[in-house]
């Protein structure tokens, strides 16, 4: 890790550099910028952030404007002029992942993730983290133990949006990180009284704070807005002595100071105020977020990163990339969250990483390396996650990719049934077309089948992952039943796509076996064969060279048919559907007729 120390005298700028804590050659590098400058940049950002949240709340009225290459400018110059020719060197031509930057108070307003080096931006590049001169930062205890989180959503039920956050949160976390691993606890509206939030938050490594915040200017007075204008202020958290790892503050300016000035005292800082009650790592926000599905989706990764054993700063860093990837180029979601504390700070001991059920989707392995219906399904929700939409077109995509997975998978386990000669009635045509629900009944009857019998499976891996998911599977199944009945309220919306999403990319996380099996045409001759694999389907020779013999030869079997390849294990059996050309374009598709399409609200009157 690089550790930037920035001491300020007047208008003077004092730098010293460690690497990996030793000194390097150089020391008390010196700069000079007066603060009308670095007052002007910090007005400039907010004025960006103000027209991106303009813009993103009119999405049907057209604006011509490039908020990022406005903002590129911006830090590029201010990087110019703050850091000396030395330090812009070093800055370029470091190996190390992580910055941590040690800072004088006077600084503690520099949104150093946004500076730019003339080719990306500072957070682009590196895990930042800040410590302000003054702030308490202790390291965590890393023994054998089970992670304690509190949500506290919306104390003063006046925004919904925490709310809902807060109910995301939980229900997310609870899906993916096993119990044994993660104890969490809700508490949200009126409930949230101070004597019984003092009493919570004094034995949790990791809390979550999604509401309204209070200001003062003795910093031990800061906290959290509850009901009644009731405050819990820091002095009462540090009374508790509390030793919490982790605060995520999910709210207005959290991160920032009450004035608008330059402010010399440490105490000012809300983020100074909890670090010197005791906690370890903050993350807030630099200005006011926006109440949308933008902000819990960001939210949500964050966790879901750090529960897969990534530091605090690498899951801050992976957030911003995925929102800079995927949302709309003017969202400036990426650049609102700041880390005060070490960026390297971990919050597992190594004996307890690892989490399977916590790892990470790759989305290019998906688009690239799964059956096409599932390929091409994943890459119009991934499509749809840049857009503004806030109809149910991102919902609908999520349940055709949910139908996918069903069509690609039951269609496996199907298949595979069949070629052991195990008599069940498989639905592969419109006549005998089944519901969602009927479908998924019949794949784990199959699946019974095989663990029952004791037969190895084209798919076997994958069996045990089918009974993990079940009832994530059929949870989904009832909600598409609701939907079914009926329109989903507006105010529910966005809830359930945000966890519908994760379900689906744990989903497709535990089904890594589909990268192994191929679905493809078998040519008539010695051609190449057409495999329906990602989102461009293509003639491909067989991959593995050191098996192609005996997979060509089980290949030579079914001319003209499509088949189930498993490379690995050198297993080829019959694919139970069919295939067509698109008349449009002449492309091969593959088509499930023993499924009957989902109809959002097909049975209201």
């Amino acid at each position: 890790m690089l550790s930037l120390i920035i001491d300020r005298v007047g208008n003077v700028n004092i730098f010293n550099v460690l690497e990996d804590n030793l000194p390097v050659e150089e020391s008390h590098i010196q700069s000079t910028l007066d603060d009308d400058l670095i007052l002007e940049y910090l007005s400039e950002v907010e004025r960006l952030v103000h027209v991106s949240q303009s813009v993103l709340s009119k999405p049907n009225q057209i604006l011509n404007v490039d908020i990022l290459q406005d903002l590129k400018v911006l830090g590029e110059t201010f990087y110019q002029q703050f850091f000396p020719t030395s330090i812009i060197e070093k800055l370029k031509n470091t190996n190390k992942l992580s910055i941590h930057f040690n800072i004088d108070p006077t600084l503690a307003l520099v949104p150093w993730e946004l500076l730019h080096d003339g080719n990306s931006f500072l957070s682009d590049k590196f895990r930042i983290g800040k410590t302000i001169r003054g702030g308490l930062h202790r390291s965590t205890h890393k023994e054998n133990r089970k992670i304690k989180m509190l949500i506290i959503a919306d104390p003063t039920e006046d925004l919904p949006h925490a709310q809902k956050e807060g109910e995301v949160l939980f229900s997310v976390l609870s899906q993916k990180v096993p119990n044994h691993l993660l104890e969490l606890e809700f508490i949200g509206g009126k409930q949230v009284t101070k004597l019984k939030l003092l009493s919570l938050i004094k034995d949790k490594h990791i809390i979550h704070y999604s509401g309204h915040l209070h200001f003062s200017d003795d910093s031990l007075e800061n906290g959290w807005l509850l009901s009644d204008g009731k405050v819990l202020k820091a002095r009462e958290i540090k009374s508790t002595g509390i030793d919490t790892d982790l605060v995520f503050s999910n709210s207005c300016m959290s991160a920032k100071s009450a004035g608008k000035k330059l402010n010399t005292n440490i105490l000012n800082q809300y983020a100074g105020a909890f670090l010197t009650a005791g906690i370890k790592t903050f993350v807030g926000t630099n200005w006011e977020i926006l109440d949308n599905e933008r902000t819990i989706d960001f939210t949500v990764r964050f966790y879901t990163y750090l529960f897969s054993d990534k530091s605090v700063g690498e899951s801050l860093y992976l957030s911003k990339e995925f929102a800079r990837r995927n949302y709309h180029a003017n969202d400036l979601t990426w650049a609102n969250y700041s880390l005060y504390g070490n960026p390297d700070f971990s919050m597992f001991a190594k004996e307890r990483r690892n989490f399977h059920s916590a790892k990470i989707l790759n989305p290019t392995a998906v688009l690239e390396f799964y059956p096409t219906p599932i390929a091409t399904a994943y890459s119009r929700c991934s499509n749809l996650n840049k857009s503004k939409s806030i109809d149910k077109t991102n919902l609908i995509n999520l349940i055709r990719l949910f139908e996918s997975i069903s069509q690609v998978v039951g269609m496996i386990v199907f298949s595979d049934h069949t070629s052991h000669a195990m008599n069940k009635s498989i639905p592969n045509n419109l006549d005998d077309a089944v519901t969602l629900r009927k479908w998924w009944e019949l794949v784990y009857s199959c699946v019974w089948d095989f663990q029952k019998l004791k037969i190895t499976s084209i798919f076997d891996t994958a069996l045990p992952v089918l009974h993990e998911q079940k009832e994530t599977i059929f949870k989904i199944l009832a909600w598409l039943e609701i939907w079914e009945q009926g329109d989903i309220n507006s105010e529910e919306l966005e809830s359930y796509q945000i966890i519908f999403q994760f379900f689906l990319e744990n989903m497709l996380l535990e089904f890594a076996e589909l990268e192994r099996i191929s679905i493809l045409l078998v040519s008539e001759n010695n051609n190449p064969h057409f495999y329906f694999k990602g989102i461009k389907p293509s003639y491909l020779y067989p991959a593995s060279h050191g098996s192609r013999e005996k997979i060509l030869e089980q290949l030579s079997f079914h001319k003209s048919n499509l088949v189930l390849l498993h490379e690995s294990r050198k297993m080829v059996i019959p694919f139970q559907t069919y295939f067509k050309e698109k008349k449009e374009t002449g492309e091969l598709e593959l088509v499930f007729n023993g499924l009957i399409p989902f109809v959002l609200g097909a049975k209201q009157n």
